[in-house]
């Protein structure tokens, strides 16, 4: 198999990709329309994107506000019928969305299909909370009166989503916000607006009212107050950084909304001595270096037990240099671009740091600058080992840089997993109940693995985490806790 820096063979002929609109009430075109580059080989404009302006943004909250009357007076049920014919609208267009989301932001394709299918799963899961229990019935301290609670939507939602997961993100967002019966705003990445303008059109052809979903493409410095501070806004929710999410939160929340934020992480996998290290291989692998690093849930610190490290370093190392380095929609490539040249800057300047640090680099390191790969933002697959202190430790760096650190013993695991500010996800491989257990109940973090990798999202569960990782309510299986307020009804039936 070729090395990570041997030459990839790049497709001749790009698809053509769809431009992306504005929605507000209908579908819109814009004048001010921005250039989107292929992040493996920016001389290639796959698509153009406008850019809303703040009258739209207000325009938008407006039409929102009517979307939302009108939309919470259709039933629970029916509501999920519609998100149901949506999921398979999301599975007929799966191919059009996976190519829309590689030419974007970069991942190879096989990654952006699997996206495509958990969008699906999701979005048929959210179609079927409003046949669920609402609520409960109590006793008054009075005669031939009862109370119950019921679930009511919160009002208008602004859906603001990163890039690394273009289809999922927006999706496990807007599936559940629709189906309680909210109205949403969507903002994008500017680097994914094809694909979310894809995705829009699959709930709108599925029968959400058009005054029931925006979409709004354009710059955070122009329109994203609207989207904070307007007094319509019910809620925001939000996946991003943890720096990004505390400024959303401080401004939302002081003056009334609700925010729901999804942040950064810095997970731990864990493998112990009894570990099967075929399986733990495999987790760093896909945890690690999947979508580049680029994933809040990634495996990006691999803590070893010291009686297996070396044997780890040296099957890591290889495995490593034989990741296949190139443009997604490549046969082959397991390993893609950064999405911006702002993000590979990020990544090379956390790479600088850990190494400062006292990181010692063991695979890759540096640019791919192979002929067929120097146009495109692309870092080798990197692996470091080092004192399990300073950046490679405690830093995000949001790129393919994992790092090895040695453990004498669970107590170590756990301590270190813990001494972070973040916690989202960790996971231990290990066959000791005792070690299993005491990993699940001792470490702070909102998801916790069993001899699974730190990665993945199943719809009926809650998503979120802990510390500098989560502001909120978590997502997907605890959307409702965010998207409805619960209320009491008192009734008296005899006077």
């Amino acid at each position: 198999m070729p090395r990570a820096h041997e030459r990839t063979t790049i497709i001749n002929t790009l698809p053509q990709l769809p431009p992306a609109r504005l929605h507000i009430g209908g579908w819109i075109e814009n004048s001010h329309n921005a250039e989107v580059r292929d992040p493996a080989d920016t001389r290639n404009i796959v698509a153009s994107a406008p850019r809303a302006t703040r009258a739209q943004a207000i325009e938008a909250v407006q039409v929102a506000v009517r979307g939302s009357l009108e939309w919470r007076a259709v039933p629970a049920i029916q509501r999920g019928e519609v998100i149901r014919r949506a999921s398979e609208i999301i599975a007929e267009r799966a191919e059009q969305l996976a190519v829309a989301a590689t030419l974007e932001m970069g991942k190879p394709i096989a990654e952006s299909r699997g996206e495509a299918a958990r969008a699906v799963e999701h979005a048929r899961y959210f179609s079927t909370v409003g046949r669920e229990a609402q609520g409960y019935t109590a006793n008054l301290n009075e005669p031939d009166a009862q109370a119950f609670t019921l679930r009511s939507p919160i009002g208008v939602v602004s859906v603001i989503t990163p890039w690394n997961f273009p289809i999922m993100i927006p999706n496990w967002k807007i599936a559940p916000a629709l189906a309680h019966g909210n109205s949403v705003i969507l903002k994008p990445a500017e680097v994914s607006p094809v694909t979310a303008t894809l995705l829009v059109q699959c709930y709108l052809d599925a029968g959400v009212p058009a005054s029931a979903l925006s979409l709004l493409i354009g710059k955070s410095s122009e329109i994203g107050d609207v989207l904070l501070t307007a007094p319509e806004i019910a809620g925001v929710t939000f996946t991003g950084s943890t720096e990004v999410g505390r400024k959303i939160s401080a401004t939302a929340v002081g003056l009334g909304k609700r925010v729901q934020a999804e942040m950064g992480g810095k997970n731990a996998l864990v493998i112990m001595d009894d570990a099967n290290l075929d399986k733990a291989l495999e987790a760093v692998m896909v945890g690690g270096f999947g979508t580049s690093g680029q994933r809040c849930t990634s495996s990006s610190r691999i803590l070893v037990h010291e009686a297996v490290f070396e044997e780890v370093q040296r099957r890591l190392t290889e495995a490593v240099g034989q990741l296949r380095v190139g443009h997604g929609l490549t046969a082959g490539i397991n390993a893609g671009p950064l999405a911006s040249e702002s993000a590979l800057e990020d990544v090379m300047q956390g790479l600088e740091r850990a190494v400062a640090d006292g990181a010692t680099v063991v695979a890759g390191g540096s640019r791919a600058e192979d002929s067929d790969l120097a146009n495109g933002w692309f870092l080798q697959p990197t692996l470091l080992t080092g004192p399990a202190t300073g950046a490679a430790f405690s830093e995000e760096i949001f790129g393919p840089i994992v790092s090895l650190h040695s453990i004498k013993d669970i107590d170590e695991a756990i301590r270190l997993n813990n001494e972070v500010e973040y916690g989202l996800s960790a996971s231990i491989y290990t066959s000791n109940l005792e070690a299993a257990n005491r990993f699940i109940f001792e470490t702070d973090t909102g998801m916790v693995h069993v001899n699974r990798p730190t990665v993945g999202a199943e719809p009926h569960l809650p998503f979120g985490g802990s510390k500098a990782s989560a502001i909120g309510p978590s997502e997907l299986g605890a959307a409702h806790q965010f998207f409805t307020k619960t209320r009491s009804a008192h009734v008296r039936w005899k006077f």
